[in-house]
């Protein structure tokens, strides 16, 4: 077993590994393989045939001299004030095809083609982006644009509904997190920007590039679909490693908090993440952005790019980035826990006529590292590696048909291949410890660590009563020498998508679509399956103030599954955006299903499991409501939002002998989840200060009859997600120079050290029984950050991450990053005509 896969719930250490398939399991793979042959052919070409004709028709749809009309209007802020320097664009199947600054009366003024559905954008330094759907027009049109104040990160959101959405109408809760922000934040990789996001909890093995976790909302690690430009990047069963991107890859990300399989499927049952690489307009001037850093524990990170458009009808970027340490844990370790990862992104999009656009995008991304065990238990594991590759692409054709509708074609693939292993024996240890608490009880009653001690105090320990102090007890575990072991998991999805989305009745959306995705472990002759589904979604709005969206999906997976996902999400705005004391307050509401369809391994079984083709998917029911308000002219925003989700079906591994002597897999009944998250915003800066505060109560629980482990028993909180969690972020900028401060709070949490300690018999506990430290300490961790724009294109910056050396484990056994101190340069150089 892969020392490292451990940290993760127990059923994730056995995601895809190398297996031999038993006579029966090959029958299964093998019907799979041929039922899902006939069907590829038959999506593909069918699909292929739909984007190329539509992308045909939409150019042709448009002769040159198409004629055009007059959009224009003014931008004033919710006080009737005019906003002057904003920037309004009106776009066309996704793409600019005119754009301009308001003038010193905040007017604005555009040719358009006639008769074709747009969307006008407006953006201004400080405010919030503005989204508005026209149908098209043969006659000019007048449209004043109302903008609001925007708060950290207030950008136009996509992913809620698949499509551009402004603060006002989401209906959801989501976190948006920018390029800017991540500087402030000092992030080195997606894990560190989902460390912000409330009701999120990341665990990891220590180190930058550490096999890495996220719990949104007390759901499971693989209840997260994660999307990189739209691409789906889990792998079999969701399981998603959130060390593996840079942040220098990323432009955006958008976290949807809730159920969403009602429009994007399997594995988006607690949350969806898309991550957005960088991206040019096609007026923009070319320009060269690069930043490097180093320092504490050997390391370095770059990043380096190019982009730009041409000609109003081309955007272009391509870009590298590289981040190396060998690691912070040299004095536990025989050899240095090294991580260095190299990846390059590129997309590039073209106007087609006035109708339609082309754009296409690859990531690829190549890591190597080590894989240790939990060292601060003495394991050494010396000579293991933790490396993957990953490539994702994809070919979008986007087009508008007569004045209401547009549509977007989509061909993608993703590919995966991750080799962990350690070829190296490790000798014995042991690790000795005083623990308190009750054995085998129900979280925080059960075994706490009070402190490590070496063999020597341990048999004086034991010689004198094995008693330290009332309450407390020794224990201890002794191993013998590892086994060396490699694990290989290959992974492939191609997949093809259409969504196609009417306006009607003014601001009415209706959009339907159609998926095909076929997922397959090259590992395994003919292991593959195919899944089909079509998905559709209604939204309502009444005066642009108040709105509804109802939608559902019914996803088939060849015989095994077939299911439906619906969702339902209301609110609007009690109190329109004004001026005053309160200025705003909106309420929203959602309900919704998610799904999670099982690995190849849970299905197909191998050499430690019974294969189970009739394994239910597991669901999720989840809901929420929230209130969000802003105060003082916008300047404050505050939400709070309530959240109850029930799991059934999950998924557990049975280990030990059962039936025919073979572990297996079965559905158990679930858990539930519950709680709170509260944000609160400083938006616009307050002599110089900005601040952003979060809090999360997140109450979990176990609901089974079926208890198949010491954490997986009825009433247990769930593995690794603490009840209290909060961040604080806060920023003063005066002249050139900005200084950051950023803190993380993590309450105590659920835990296992999965290291069956045996008790040493006293006369508080005369019997010696196996247990686990099942309660992880919380913590508070800060990190400070100093800017200085030497120049109009380049900053300098010094940052210097847990300030206060907070020794803590993130999972039990995997101790956190020490003190780190980075200095480094960012470069934006225009380039421009």
């Amino acid at each position: 077993m892969p020392a490292q896969s451990l940290f993760l719930l127990p059923r994730e250490s056995f995601l895809s590994p190398r297996i031999a398939a038993s006579p029966g399991e090959a029958s299964i793979m093998a019907r799979a393989g041929r039922r899902s042959t006939s069907l590829l052919r038959s999506f593909l070409l069918a699909s292929l045939l739909s984007v190329v004709f539509l992308g045909g028709a939409a150019v042709t749809a448009a002769p040159a001299g198409q004629q055009s009309v007059v959009l224009s209007g003014v931008v004033r802020d919710t006080s009737g004030a005019v906003v002057v320097g904003a920037r309004v664009d009106a776009l066309v199947a996704g793409r600019s095809i005119a754009a301009i600054t308001t003038d010193g009366d905040g007017r604005y003024r555009l040719d358009v083609p006639a008769g074709v559905p747009l969307a006008v954008r407006a953006s201004g330094d400080r405010f919030a982006d503005e989204n508005i759907e026209l149908s098209g027009r043969h006659e000019s049109l007048t449209r004043d644009i109302v903008l609001r104040v925007g708060g950290l990160s207030d950008t136009l959101v996509v992913t809620a509904s698949r499509n551009a959405e402004s603060r006002t109408t989401l209906l959801q809760a989501v976190t948006v997190t920018t390029k800017a922000d991540m500087e402030a934040l000092g992030s080195t990789s997606l894990a560190d920007v989902m460390r912000f996001v409330p009701g999120v909890n990341i665990e990891a093995t220590g180190r930058e590039g550490a096999l890495t976790s996220m719990f949104a909302r007390g759901g499971e690690s693989d209840y997260n679909l994660v999307l990189v430009d739209g691409v789906r990047v889990n792998i079999s069963g969701g399981a998603f490693d959130f060390s593996r991107i840079a942040a220098g890859e990323i432009d955006r990300v958008e976290v949807v908090r809730g159920a969403q399989s009602a429009l994007w499927g399997s594995d988006a049952m607690g949350s969806v993440v898309q991550i957005f690489t960088t991206r040019a307009g096609v007026g923009d001037a070319p320009l060269v952005s690069a930043s490097v850093e180093g320092g504490s524990f050997d390391t370095w990170r770059g990043d380096a790019r190019l982009l730009g458009g041409a000609r109003r009808r081309v955007d272009y970027q391509i870009g590298t980035t590289h981040r190396r340490t060998n690691g912070a844990f040299a004095d536990l370790l025989s050899e240095d826990d090294r991580f260095e990862q190299a990846a390059l992104d590129a997309t590039a999009g073209v106007t087609l006529g006035t109708r339609a656009s082309l754009r296409s995008g690859v990531r690829y991304s190549d890591s190597n590292g080590r894989s240790v065990g939990p060292i601060t238990y003495g394991s050494r594991d010396a000579g293991g590696v933790y490396d993957t590759r990953d490539l994702s692409w994809n070919t979008s054709v986007s087009h508008t048909l007569g004045s209401r509708f547009t549509g977007t074609g989509t061909v993608n693939y993703f590919h995966y291949d991750n080799t962990t292993a350690d070829n190296i024996l490790d000798p014995p240890y042991g690790t000795y410890a005083i623990l308190e608490g009750t054995p085998n009880a129900l979280f925080p009653r059960g075994s706490r660590l009070v402190r490590l001690i070496g063999r020597t105090e341990f048999e004086r320990l034991s010689a004198a009563g094995a008693l330290p102090a009332p309450g407390q007890f020794l224990a201890s575990r002794v191993t013998s020498e590892t086994s060396t072991f490699a694990s290989e998991t290959k992974f492939r999805r191609p997949a093809i998508r259409y969504q196609g989305d009417y306006v009607w009745g003014g601001n009415q959306r209706f959009s339907a679509g159609y998926e095909w995705e076929r997922e397959a472990n090259p590992l395994v002759d003919d292991l593959s399956l195919d899944n089909s589904s079509v998905f559709v979604q209604q939204q309502f709005s009444v005066r642009d103030r108040w709105f509804v969206a109802v939608g559902g999906r019914v996803d088939g997976k060849e015989t095994y599954d077939t299911f439906f996902s619906p969702k339902l999400s209301a609110g609007g705005m009690i109190v329109p955006f004004r001026t005053g004391a309160l200025s705003s307050v909106k309420l929203f509401g959602n309900i919704g299903k998610g799904i999670r369809s099982p690995t190849f391994t849970e299905r197909f079984g191998g050499g430690f499991a019974d294969p189970d083709p009739t394994l239910n998917v597991e669901s999720a029911r989840t809901g929420d409501i929230g209130v969000e308000a802003t105060f003082a002219d916008q300047h404050v925003r505050a939400l709070v939002t309530y959240f109850d989700n029930d799991y059934t079906d999950q998924i557990a591994y049975r280990p030990g002998p059962v039936g025919d002597g073979i572990p297996d897999f079965l559905n158990i009944d679930g858990s539930d989840a519950k709680g709170w998250e509260l944000e609160a915003a400083l938006q616009r800066p307050f002599r110089g200060i900005t601040a952003m505060a979060t809090y999360a109560y997140v109450d979990t629980r176990v609901v089974t009859s079926v208890q198949t482990s010491q954490q997986f028993q009825p009433g247990q909180p769930l593995l690794r997600r603490p009840r209290h969690s909060g961040t604080i972020r806060a920023a003063y900028a005066r002249g050139r120079v900005t200084v950051n401060v950023n803190v993380r709070m993590v309450g105590q949490r659920h835990d296992n050290s999965f290291l069956s300690f045996r008790t040493v018999p006293n006369a508080e506990r005369p019997t010696a029984i196996t247990t686990d430290i099942t309660v992880n300490p919380g913590y508070i961790v800060a990190s400070l950050g100093l800017d200085y724009r030497a120049h109009d294109a380049v900053t300098v910056f010094l940052r210097s991450d847990n300030i206060g050396d907070t020794e803590y484990d993130s999972a039990l056994g995997y101790p956190g990053l020490p003190r780190a101190v980075v200095v480094g340069a960012r470069l934006r150089l225009s380039l421009g005509r």
